[in-house]
């Protein structure tokens, strides 16, 4: 007999173990932007899978629970409209057991929107007014009216109470929305979920691409991560870092990521030096830029993406027009800043350990790269050694006093032997690849490793790849060992510092 009770004493108590609260987030964005009414998210610990065992408050008023959001660890909640604005606290009760109090603070708007990935980034959630969601692959042209749900809009009039609403109120204050900067006409705004509003609108004329949607209410915008994908360009970007939207310079390599280019090809290669590709096209100021790629066909949430080279003749100052063509559309001219340098590296991901960025750089007269050895079997790379030819792909560390050629895109100028007086190659040509003419930059970038001036050998473009450079160096000594040494490249006032390269001692010394 003493058993069995000491066993149902052990039971009862894991059965109604008291539940802690971590965290109360926006479960939209995760962000600690609460608000009365909010769509927000509880974690914590022991909570139980029996939605009707768990209640919540929230500044002593009842909240609404989302029961088919229950797991041991979180689970959704609407914050009560009826608790006011300002510092209060959450509990939980679990079976009659309540969690300790949990501070949070209130304010009276924290506006954002439900994305489709369910991060607060990316395409919002968001449809035509016959219920079709917007995609990237399907998405919004100006004029269209669209619904986005929201979370964070406040209170409504009427007011409505905490729960399933009854009617679709009105916010009691109707928000402002801009598409990529530009307003556009918000004709209704109001809960239609618990925690969840809808926002009915007009897209504006003359906005394209995939552009941030902000929504603004009494002071209070969201965040521009959330987007809206439309018909058209998005933005210019370097070819080789990914960074720097809107900026480019004369003669680099660049990105134009668009929607609904129409092609239908997944990738169309070997373009170089058309300026066409199944109605695509590309100008800059009026001239045709020579095509690289044309990806028409993109993998679910990626967007359309052609891989061009800026021609040599735009400025290198002031902005210049681009126009997107494709074979059923003239879109507006998008404004690209220009500069004389947006230098970028090309790199090699590691598909294990996303963190390490490394630089593609080659050891000099090889096709042998600079890589950590774990990186390099992580791509399935031999390791190099004596019995690897220097034209086959291999993998090892760098280590000091080693010649390494580093690739990149966007360094600028480039004549014969570098005079700054020379003619740069004229758009679409190609350097020559036996070297008999090298198309250097007149000025000499600077490379660091790890912090450590570089001797520079060579800059210019790569013999036989037009719009790539490649930068020649000596790793220096003083370098500290490691598999991500930064390697920042400086030119004309403009650096790439996001890439890393492998340096160690090279195995026996």
């Amino acid at each position: 007999m003493m058993l069995k009770t000491v066993a149902l004493l052990a039971f009862s108590a894991a059965a109604f173990a008291q539940p802690t609260v971590t965290a109360v987030v926006n479960s939209t964005n995760y962000l600690p932007q609460l608000c009365p009414g909010m769509f927000a998210s509880v974690y914590g610990t022991n909570f139980g899978t029996n939605a009707a065992n768990v209640s919540v408050t929230v500044g002593g008023k009842p909240a609404y629970v989302y029961a088919s959001s229950l797991v041991a660890t979180q689970f959704a909640i609407e914050i009560p409209f009826e608790v006011s604005p300002g510092a209060t606290t959450l509990i939980v009760t679990v079976s009659g057991a309540q969690s300790a109090p949990f501070n949070i603070t209130l304010a009276t708007y924290a506006p954002s929107f439900l994305t489709q990935n369910s991060t607060g980034s990316g395409p919002a959630t968001v449809y035509e007014s016959a219920n079709t969601p917007v995609t990237l692959t399907a998405p919004a042209h100006p004029g269209d009216t669209l619904y986005a749900y929201a979370v964070g809009l406040g209170p409504t009039s009427p007011a409505t109470p905490t729960g399933v609403p009854a009617a679709a109120n009105p916010t009691a204050t109707l928000p402002t929305l801009t598409v990529g900067g530009t307003s556009a006409k918000v004709s209704f705004a109001g809960i239609t979920n618990p925690g969840v509003y809808q926002i009915n609108f007009t897209v504006p004329p003359s906005v394209q691409g995939t552009q941030p949607l902000v929504a603004t209410i009494g002071g209070v915008s969201s965040a521009a991560t959330a987007t809206l994908p439309l018909v058209g360009l998005s933005y210019v970007i370097n070819n080789a870092s990914f960074a720097s939207p809107g900026i480019a310079s004369p003669g680099s390599i660049a990105t134009v990521f668009a929607n609904s280019l129409g092609a239908s090809a997944n990738v169309v290669s070997g373009l170089f030096p058309g300026t066409t590709s199944e109605g695509v096209q590309v100008t800059f100021n009026g001239t045709a830029a020579p095509l690289f790629h044309v990806i028409g066909a993109p993998s679910a949430g990626s967007p359309q993406q052609i891989d061009l080279i800026l021609p040599t003749n735009l400025p290198t100052t002031g902005t210049v027009n681009v126009q997107l063509t494709t074979s059923t559309a003239f879109y507006p001219n998008y404004a690209l800043t220009m500069v004389p340098a947006n230098p970028g590296f090309y790199r090699i991901a590691d598909p294990k350990v996303p963190t390490l960025i490394n630089v593609i750089a080659q050891f000099a007269n090889s096709a042998w790269l600079a890589l950590p050895v774990s990186t390099t079997a992580n791509l399935g790379l031999p390791a190099c050694g004596s019995s690897i030819s220097p034209l086959s792909e291999c993998g090892q560390p760098a280590t000091i006093g080693d010649t390494l050629v580093l690739y990149a895109t966007g360094l600028g100028l480039a004549t014969p032997n570098g005079n700054l007086n020379g003619t740069p190659l004229g758009t679409g040509a190609i350097p020559p690849l036996d070297g008999s003419v090298l198309y250097e930059t007149p000025t000499t970038p600077v490379v660091t490793i790890g912090g450590v001036p570089a001797k520079v050998l060579y800059s210019g473009l790569a013999p036989g790849y037009p719009g790539e450079y490649q930068v020649d160096i000596t790793v220096p000594s003083g370098v500290a060992s490691g598999d991500n040494v930064p390697v920042v490249l400086t030119i004309l006032g403009a650096s790439d510092s996001s890439t890393t390269i492998s340096i160690q001692p090279r195995a026996g010394n």
